[in-house]
């Protein structure tokens, strides 16, 4: 791969593999002390760049080691996070264990404070980019969870953008991830160890990263993924963040997510 000069200075002589775990567009790269992500420089999970320098040395996110956008392309290099996925199996295994590590990704994010956040509201900007994307006949229904759409669902990607439109809960607005999935939290085996893929992560209610942190949960426990974890009840995060559900909160987030 013909890397820029910047991040070829630092890995162009190295060997690494394609990241295969998450679901975004970008090609990630890992090698052993480095991330590269490489996205359409108009992507829209490309804000990671910004808001790791608003976050530096206060939250534990990757370090960036290099950026360059050009060739249509934005690259951006970063130190590697130490630690494993909380998605992987030895850490799945020790349900306390994930269950801390989410309640302290979770305090840590809700007691940061959001002046000057470079993003402002995920939940406008959401809204607003799937507007674009829905009049664009970009926005592709079949990528949504089933039952989305068709019976028992919204009948069309512009009926849920109305309901959303029009249903947005009261906000108590703190940080969010705006992707907080296991994927993208790392644990030493002891604690938090960082986040990553913070593209998303602007100000919004508090409920937004339960509501992805518990379907994630889910998905990684129930054999959505292959692997059934029993020892694992999704609801437990709740418990463990301190938060009692809230069906009506629960629903909205995740179905703003479908837009996302």
């Amino acid at each position: 791969m013909n890397y820029p000069a910047s991040i070829a200075a630092l890995v162009g002589h190295l060997t690494c593999q394609e990241e295969s775990v998450g679901r975004s567009d970008a090609q990630v790269l890992i090698f052993d002390d480095y991330v590269l992500k490489i996205r359409p420089k108009d992507g829209i999970d490309t804000g990671d760049a910004g808001l790791i320098r608003w976050i530096a040395g206060r939250l534990p996110v990757p370090e960036i080691a290099a950026h360059e956008i050009t060739d249509g392309k934005d690259w951006l290099l970063m130190t590697r996070i130490r630690g494993r996925m909380l998605c992987d199996s030895s850490v799945m295994d020790h349900p306390v264990l994930l269950l801390d590590c989410m309640a302290e990704a979770l305090h840590r994010l809700w007691s940061f404070p959001v002046e000057n956040c470079p993003s402002g509201s995920v939940v406008q900007t959401t809204l607003k980019r799937a507007e674009q994307a829905i009049c664009s006949g970009s926005f592709d229904p079949a990528r949504s969870e089933p039952g989305t759409f068709g019976p028992g669902g919204f009948e069309s990607p512009e009926a849920l953008l109305n309901w959303l439109m029009h249903n947005q809960p009261l906000e108590d607005p703190v940080l969010v991830h705006g992707d907080f999935c296991l994927p993208n939290l790392f644990t030493d085996g002891k604690r938090l160890s960082g986040f990553v893929d913070v593209g998303n992560m602007g100000i919004g209610d508090h409920w937004m990263d339960l509501a992805l942190g518990w379907r994630s949960l889910k998905y990684n426990s129930d054999g959505h993924y292959g692997r059934i974890y029993p020892a694992i009840d999704p609801d437990d995060l709740f418990r463990a963040a301190g938060v009692d559900r809230d069906e009506e909160r629960l629903r909205y987030y995740l179905f703003l997510d479908e837009l996302n």
